[in-house]
Parts: structure tokens; sequence; C-alpha cells
């Protein structure tokens, strides 16, 4: 089974173009401290996906891209539904799911503590056994789509699919997590997309691009170095 479906290089470049062009890239570098990932870990570079919201030409390119890239390396016939995972997962599956017509749902993290207790918002009981494609804004090493895709799965419908713009790829352990949590995850750009044109057409300080540089050659090796 193959877990990783990237984009092809202009599509990269083109999506890695837009989020720094939109703000959604930021590097400490040495003149600032690192920023603290979801994991906990730390690292020297952030991409905030959800910036994108605020610019509808960056992110109708984007989703353009997504539309392409996701009908060359699935069925999209196949899929019944786009879910977002909760929050920032939300707008990404909202404009993918208007791009390809197809119905939507949110998941939560867990489930709400009052009304109907959900945790998927949305109707999929039309469907005898439905195909759904999860979509977030990004992912670092993939574990914390592991809970939306095990709630869609104990809602009865099934997911082998995971659609997010931005990918880390440089964490040893990801494909270790598709395999284990049964999904392939498709992307557009990556860390090293992202470096490669922002260095080519310097559109950052070469020292703090450097910086970045170390850190995506060997995470565990810059935070050792690096840690307080």
């Amino acid at each position: 089974m193959q877990v990783k479906h990237p984009a092809n290089d202009e599509i990269s470049a083109s999506v890695a173009r837009n989020l720094i062009s939109t703000g959604c890239v930021m590097l400490s570098g040495s003149t600032i401290e690192p920023f603290t990932l979801t994991s906990g870990e730390k690292s020297p570079v952030y991409v905030d996906c959800r910036r994108l919201i605020s610019y509808p030409k960056e992110r109708a390119d984007i989703m353009r891209f997504a539309r392409l890239h996701l009908e060359k390396t699935l069925n999209i016939d196949e899929i019944d539904y786009i879910a977002g995972g909760e929050t920032a997962g939300i707008p990404y599956a909202a404009w993918l799911a208007e791009a390809l017509n197809k119905p939507m749902l949110y998941v939560r993290k867990k489930a709400k503590g009052f009304g109907r207790m959900s945790q998927i918002e949305g109707n999929f009981s039309d469907v005898e056994n439905p195909n759904v494609l999860l979509v977030e804004d990004m992912a670092t090493d993939g574990g914390s789509k592991t809970i939306f895709v095990e709630a869609i799965r104990k809602a009865g419908a099934q997911i082998n699919h995971v659609f997010c713009p931005f990918f880390y790829d440089i964490f040893a352990n990801s494909e270790k997590i598709f395999r284990e949590s049964k999904f392939a995850l498709h992307y557009l750009t990556t860390w090293k997309d992202i470096i490669k044109v922002a260095e080519a057409e310097q559109l950052f300080n070469q020292d703090d691009i450097n910086i970045v540089k170390e850190f995506l050659e060997n995470p565990a090796s810059w935070r050792h170095k690096n840690s307080a």
C-alpha cells in the first residue's frame, strides 16, 4: 500500500510560493525563540495554513491544485463525503466539497458534551458503508489525524485517504503511523519544497534558511543541540 502521495514539482512549488506570500510560513531563525508544535516539540519553522482563509486568490489556487492532484491519485467517484477535522480542516473541507460537488461533514476531536453528543456533524446515513475523505490543513508526522480517522470508522464509515495542502515530511515515524492507521496521505507541498523556493527566490534571510535546513536534515539532533 502506497501511504504517501505527493504532488508534482510544479504544483509543490506553486503552493509553497502561495504559502510564503500569504505569511503562512514562519521562520524563527536566530532572532526569536523556536516555535512549539502541537506535539510539544520545538521547531525553528512553522506553517499556519489557517491564515489562508483571508486570501481568496491564493486559497482558490491551492484548492484548484488540490482537485487536480486528488483526481490523479484517487478515484473521486468512490468518495461519498468530504470531512473536515476540527477546526483548521473545516474551511479546507468546505472548499474542496464545493469544488468536487460532494456533501460535507466535520469531525470533532471528541464528542460534544450536550445535545446529540455528536463527534461527527452532518449526515451520512443516506449512503450504505460510506467512503469518506478526511481533509486537514496540514500534517506534522500525521499522528493527530488518527483521532479523526478512528472517529469516522467508529461511526460506520470507511476512510482510506487523508488530504492536506502541507506536510512536514521530515519525521521518520510518519509512514509507520499511516500504515498502522491504514490510510494514505495526499499532500501538495512540504518543508523541503518551501525551502527550495525560498532559497532560489531569496525570500528569506539565508542565515535563517540555513538554520531551518539543519533542522530539516535531523530534527532530533537540532532539538538536542538547541534544548534549554
